[in-house]
């Protein structure tokens, strides 16, 4: 089923919606509309948007985010959008870089505007940029294990900050290819019981075609690991085109059934609704 368009699933029930969509605000190629009028081409019965957002500018990390001159622009034009479309239902999001010595930062600048969520995005460990194409090959990851550990202290700290509504694409830290070795499972573990703590929900991120690893995120061991801790989950396209919003649905909601997974969380009420349980 990879690859193909979604459909409602048994029963009727309703698709997953995407809530990672990032526009010409950010780093992404689409427009508002234009990924809109995707969400509804496949049948989405929602879509968020979320643009990289940095409380340090300018970034002195690689991650494209949106001007702080832009941010009342974005929440206009969606807002704006959210209010033309009838037959979709469109929320404000933002994808928040989370570094842990520019908290203070963080919760101000999230404060100040009305996102209806707000997804935790980690992309620098002890101020190494780990997906900058340009340290795909930097000598660190000649023992990746200590990268692998300083990630998921990140993540935890970023759980226990109590600000998401959504932890992104975790073990986005193997985009390379790498694995963690048994020695950070400890670590694994603790980030995963922090994330279930803070009620926020995981997603299930679609984006295999376009990161070099070819992988969802997070692993299949990963996300059982978290159903088995009650954590909720949204599946997310982290689209940076518009013909992206939406893929691989069916092979994801497969997955999260696979893992245990009995529904999704929407996020314009917070409801879990069912995923389909087979043909």
């Amino acid at each position: 089923m990879s690859g193909s368009r979604p459909n409602s699933g048994a029963k009727g029930r309703a698709l997953p919606g995407d809530y990672h969509v990032h526009t010409t605000f950010s780093d992404g190629t689409g427009s508002v509309a234009e990924c809109i009028e995707q969400a509804i081409t496949v049948g989405l019965p929602e879509i968020g948007f979320a643009d990289h957002v940095s409380s340090v500018q300018p970034s002195p990390w690689e991650t494209p985010t949106i001007p702080f001159a832009r941010l009342e622009r974005y929440v206009e034009e969606v807002r704006d959008a959210a209010s033309r479309y009838d037959e979709i239902t469109v929320l404000l999001g933002i994808e928040a870089d989370y570094v842990p010595e520019h908290e203070v930062q963080l919760r101000a600048l999230l404060t100040d505007w009305p996102f209806d969520y707000v997804i935790g995005g980690v992309h620098v460990v002890d101020d190494f940029d780990f997906d900058d194409p340009a340290r795909r090959h930097d000598p660190r990851w000649s023992d990746a294990d200590p990268l692998f550990a300083a990630y998921y202290g990140t993540v935890r700290r970023a759980a226990e900050f109590g600000i998401f509504d959504v932890i992104a694409h975790l073990d986005y830290i193997g985009l390379w290819g790498h694995t963690p070795g048994p020695a950070v499972d400890d670590v694994i573990g603790s980030s995963l019981d922090a994330i279930a703590a803070s009620g926020a929900a995981l997603e299930l991120n679609t984006d295999r075609i376009s990161d070099p690893a070819g992988v969802m995120y997070p692993s299949d061991e990963l996300l059982r690991a978290v159903g088995g801790r009650g954590t909720p989950l949204v599946i997310s396209s982290d689209a940076h085109a518009a013909e992206h919003v939406g893929q691989l649905w069916n092979e994801a909601m497969e997955r999260a059934v696979t893992a245990g997974f009995r529904g999704t969380l929407r996020l314009s009420d917070r409801t879990v609704v069912p995923l389909p349980q087979g043909p």
